[in-house]
């Protein structure tokens, strides 16, 4: 559970945030009046870390933090690069930082990378940071006075860019985040939730004091207080002292003209710095002691020709942590805690957030954070993992035991059920080949039978002046051209289908070996759906006739005519009801004199 702490020179801050899996939730939180400077000297920073150790509150052992860094000891550059490999790109930046650490020393600098490039911007985007080594060495000392374990020492403006990210949805255009401190201004340009551009002015809401201590000739803790009090950019209020408010008013609105000129030469920076002609703010959001002045956000507004809102940090975080009062006080200020809130959550960040982020710390310290960011992380994930793993192991071991006592049991319990249904496999198996057998046998037959009653019906039906000279058994001819030509021999199939039981008839097709048709049957038979497969489970065998020719001779001067009679015997052959058909197939010139030889075929099921 990391510390965020913002050492301001009026106010320090400090917010215990944890990371959950639905997002942030805030622990404790505190604000502390701080000495002045100016007023105490060396008791002044003496007194800081006992305010300090005071807001953190009893706590065994020491506090992970990250400490906020701003004011004029730093400096934040823009840095583009042309797109190149990303190990050229790493090599690159790093000569940039020792070229401007230079060879003096007293400087800690680091770099991230806000952008790499793309299709929209062909430039990696850079944002170095270079703070002098004594001030940063001074605010980790003060913490780690305190009890705190420093991991990260940050730039304000990332801190609030942190809070605003887990605070509020990606918005469309550039929104600029204004914190106003009494002595530094953080900003920080976002675009589309992501970090464009951050810049820290070593200008803030003190010079509301200094024009207030100039016009009336007062002290500038007499200042602050009448400004707290009394000043305002606004119309009165309803209990406002109107007399006090229009003594104020000039001096207050110089000075707010004074901080709208350095936010809007703050803007110009940027679009110098980022290289975009048509950069412009959408929408600003203040957060910062300073923001509390009355009217400030209208002023602004007016001033800059854009929205200007306060940004409240607390508003997706988990306050289930923080007591009745102590919520109730952060509800009512809330912009005063976003860098404290923002350096809380930079301590245990999202990748996507650690990987944009400037840290400014000695190198010693680095490591350190890189070892607990990474390295310690990496070796808690393998430990875990193992014992995992291990775990899963025995469960899975004492589960395949189980396992093989159920499946014994159960092939114990359905032994008589697989036996049965061998047995059944076995009889359907044996009606196949039985089936086959009948169909073998009895096809003969009933072609035999066909014939006796053909030859009962050729007895009383055949006129005089027609004689019948051959009934012989045959397959049915093809038509083709005119021409008859005989077909190819029939096959009979017999195999048991998965779907639909026992299958005899005739073959129409072997499908490459892969499916057959039976006649009959819409949708041809698959291998699969074959018991035994095509090869092995399929009996075929030749099928019997099923058609007869009577081949004889008719008088051409029979009663009628000859074509006549031989359509009433051809009437007198067929029995539709049993499935015996006739045609006529040929008639020609007789060997006789005044006679045609004619074929009539009779086919039947």
């Amino acid at each position: 559970m990391p510390y965020g702490i913002d050492i301001g020179s009026t106010a320090l801050k400090v917010a215990a945030v944890r990371r959950t899996v639905r997002g942030y939730k805030v622990v404790a939180a505190a604000r502390r009046r701080a000495p002045r400077p100016e007023d105490a000297g060396a008791e002044a920073k003496a007194a800081l870390p006992r305010l300090l150790y005071e807001a953190l509150g009893p706590r065994n052992g020491s506090r992970p933090g990250v400490v906020g860094l701003s004011g004029r000891d730093l400096n934040l550059q823009l840095v583009l690069q042309p797109a190149m490999k990303p190990l050229n790109y790493r090599v690159m930046m790093g000569y940039e930082l020792e070229q401007r650490r230079g060879e003096g020393g007293g400087l800690y600098v680091d770099y991230c990378t806000l952008r790499e490039p793309d299709a929209y911007f062909p430039q990696y985007l850079a944002l170095v940071g270079l703070a002098k080594s004594a001030y940063v060495d001074e605010r980790i000392e003060l913490a780690r006075r305190a009890g705190v374990d420093v991991r990260d020492a940050v730039p304000n403006a990332f801190a609030l860019y942190a809070a605003y990210r887990n605070a509020c949805e990606p918005e469309g255009g550039t929104v600029l985040l204004l914190d106003l401190g009494s002595d530094a201004m953080d900003l920080a340009f976002v675009r589309g939730g992501r970090l464009l551009f951050a810049r820290n002015v070593s200008s803030g809401a003190r010079i509301f004091d200094q024009q207030i201590a100039a016009s009336l000739g007062v002290s500038l803790e007499e200042a602050e207080r009448l400004k707290a009090a009394h000043a305002n950019l606004g119309p009165p209020g309803p209990n406002a002292d109107e007399e006090k408010e229009d003594q104020l008013r000039a001096p207050v609105r110089a000075a707010a003209g004074q901080l709208a000129g350095v936010v809007s030469s703050s803007i110009q920076h940027a679009r110098l710095q980022l290289n975009e002609r048509d950069f412009a703010v959408d929408k600003v959001l203040l957060s910062g002691g300073g923001a509390r002045l009355r009217g400030l956000s209208g002023y602004l507004s007016g001033a800059l020709k854009v929205p200007v809102e306060f940004l409240d940090p607390f508003a997706k975080l988990d306050l289930s942590g923080l007591e009745g009062p102590d919520l109730e006080e952060f509800r009512r200020l809330p912009t005063d805690m976003a860098v404290a809130l923002g350096l809380g959550q930079i301590g245990s960040p999202p990748p996507a957030l650690a990987a944009a982020t400037l840290s400014i710390l000695p190198d010693r310290l680095k490591r350190r954070r890189n070892f607990f960011r990474s390295t310690f992380w990496l070796a808690v994930g393998g430990a875990a993992l193992a014992v995992s793993l291990g775990v899963a192991t025995a469960l899975a071991a004492f589960r395949k035991g189980a396992e093989e006592s159920a499946l014994a049991a159960f092939q114990a319990r359905t032994a008589d059920i697989r036996k049965r249904m061998e047995e059944m496999e076995t009889l359907r198996s044996d009606q196949r080949d039985l089936a086959a057998r009948l169909e073998a046998l009895g096809g003969p037959v009933a072609g035999g039978r066909v014939v006796l009653d053909l030859v009962a019906r050729l007895r009383r039906a055949l006129p005089a002046g027609m004689t019948v000279q051959e009934i012989r058994l045959g397959e049915p001819p093809a038509r083709r051209d005119d021409r008859f030509l005989a077909t190819a021999e029939r096959v009979r199939v017999a195999f048991l289908s998965r779907q639909r039981g026992l299958v005899v008839g005739d073959l129409e097709g072997d499908l490459g070996g892969r499916e057959i048709r039976v006649k009959g049957h819409a949708e041809p038979f698959a291998e699969e759906d074959v018991v035994d497969g095509l090869e092995r489970g399929v009996l075929r065998w030749p099928a019997p006739p099923k058609s007869i020719v009577v081949a004889g001779e008719v008088d051409e001067n029979i009663r009628g005519g000859a074509r006549e009679a031989l359509r009433a015997l051809r009437d007198q052959l067929a029995d539709p009801p049993r499935g015996v058909k006739a045609s006529i197939q040929s008639q020609r010139a007789g060997e006789k004199a005044g006679w045609r030889a004619f074929e009539i075929l009779v086919q039947f099921e």
